[in-house]
């Protein structure tokens, strides 16, 4: 049903500078032929007692399915009206939309009137951005920063050999563990050739300083107390008896830095490993310096063009944020500050990085609409080959997954913002 056909009036009201309110409706004689579709439709499929199917009496259809009817009726005078008084305004919605219905008792005689809330994107004009006074730190690679890549890279390729003496600190020890309480096996804590590292301090206190020192073949036995914080409580706090059976002494050996630990690596020598490390390390600097710039960028803009945010959009970040925090928990990785929060505690910790993500993608979606920037197909494949590579998995892999998830015009969202960086840092006024 179009505006041609049917005169649907909207009036609209502003209750905040992200939030406004719809009032639609739907005219009398638009509520008159759903209702006349809604029962024909009915007649045709319904079965009552001593009709046939198609020629069911009207009255008997309005005696028996008024109610599921007008429901039925309800949801289509909303699915026709709605889209149509979202396009009259020119409102584009960041939420579903909350709906209060006026005349709760639907008749087909009369009009149909009803109010949508919904929140919307903040209109914000921005300004300054362009000739923005910034300092642009200059990417050098020093002799001191090309040793460190070189020796981690190195430490990274690492190998633990055999040796035969006395354990120390930085040594791989393989070891069978058995602890018990009052004389009873604690339950998982028997392991066979358990693998862990002097002075990495993973194991429970007591354990490792009894086994400092110990040889391949030695016995140990210790008593220890589980921290009180010890993710088993049933343990936490409790003495226990560990034995230890040390089954190897393996020591840490670094390869030399030379041609053959080059060629290892897939290079001609080592001045070609040199020149690439060089090369990433210059890459790493160069992105390193540019977030730099655009946080830089971002904290000016965001201070100086103050305007509120809708919340169904701070929810929306502040979840996934909780989700990458909640997925790092289950891996074991965990911020010592989230440690012993509640999900209401992380919520309360989270919130404002969610708000400073919303303005974020507002000023700088408001920058590319004002800019008139676009993103190609062929700049968009060119990024996903770079991210494919990156991840090492084939291309049209990560294209049909990007596919599938919906996240193509994110990823295109991403591009044109970094575009927009480009616009401003180019248009710059360079400060020492």
């Amino acid at each position: 049903m179009s505006k041609v056909k049917y005169n649907i009036r909207v009036e609209e009201k502003d209750l905040s500078p992200v939030k406004k309110q719809l009032n639609i409706t739907v005219p009398a004689d638009a509520v008159k032929d759903e209702f006349s579709a809604a029962f024909r439709s009915l007649r045709s499929t319904v079965e009552v007692a001593g009709f046939r199917k198609g020629n069911i009496p009207l009255n008997i259809l309005k005696a028996r399915f008024s109610g599921k009817v007008r429901e039925d009726v309800t949801s289509k005078l909303i699915e026709m009206s709605y889209p149509f008084a979202l396009n009259e305004k020119k409102i584009v919605p960041v939420e579903n939309p909350h709906i209060d219905i006026t005349n709760t008792k639907l008749d087909e005689t009369e009009e149909f009137s009803y109010s949508v809330s919904v929140e919307v994107t903040p209109h914000v004009e921005i300004s300054g951005y362009r000739g923005m006074e910034m300092k642009r730190e200059a990417v050098e690679i020093t002799d001191k920063d090309e040793e460190i890549a070189l020796k981690s890279i190195c430490e990274s390729r690492a190998q633990y050999n055999e040796v035969d003496r006395a354990a120390k600190d930085g040594d791989l020890l393989s070891a069978d563990l058995v602890g018990t309480m009052n004389g009873e096996v604690i339950k998982g804590s028997s392991m066979e050739n358990y693998s862990f590292i002097i002075g990495d301090k993973s194991l429970i206190p007591g354990i490792e300083s009894i086994i400092n020192g110990a040889s391949k073949g030695e016995v140990k036995e210790t008593k220890v107390t589980f921290p009180e914080n010890y993710a088993d409580q049933n343990l936490a706090g409790k003495d226990a008896v560990f034995t230890i059976s040390v089954k190897a002494v393996k020591e840490r050996v670094v390869p030399a830095l030379d041609d053959e630990f080059a060629k290892d690596l897939g290079y001609d020598n080592l001045e070609t490993l040199k020149v690439r490390v060089k090369e990433d390390l210059k890459k790493v600097k160069e992105e390193d310096e540019k977030e730099r710039v655009k946080n830089f960028i971002l904290d000016n803009l965001i201070e100086k063009h103050p305007f509120e945010v809708p919340e169904s959009l701070v929810n929306r970040y502040l979840g996934i944020i909780l989700q990458r925090v909640m997925d790092n928990m289950k891996q074991g990785i965990i911020a010592p500050d989230d440690k012993g929060r509640t999900i209401d505690d992380l919520k309360a910790k989270y919130r404002d990085s969610a708000i400073r993500h919303v303005k974020e993608d507002v000023i700088l979606d408001s920058l590319a609409a004002k800019e008139n920037v676009e993103i190609s197909e062929a700049e968009f494949e060119t990024a996903i080959k770079q991210l494919a590579e990156s991840r090492q998995i084939p291309y049209q892999t990560l294209m049909d997954r990007l596919i599938r998830e919906g996240a193509v015009e994110v990823i295109k969202d991403g591009l044109k913002h970094e575009k927009v960086f480009d616009i401003i840092i180019e248009a710059s006024k360079k400060i020492e």
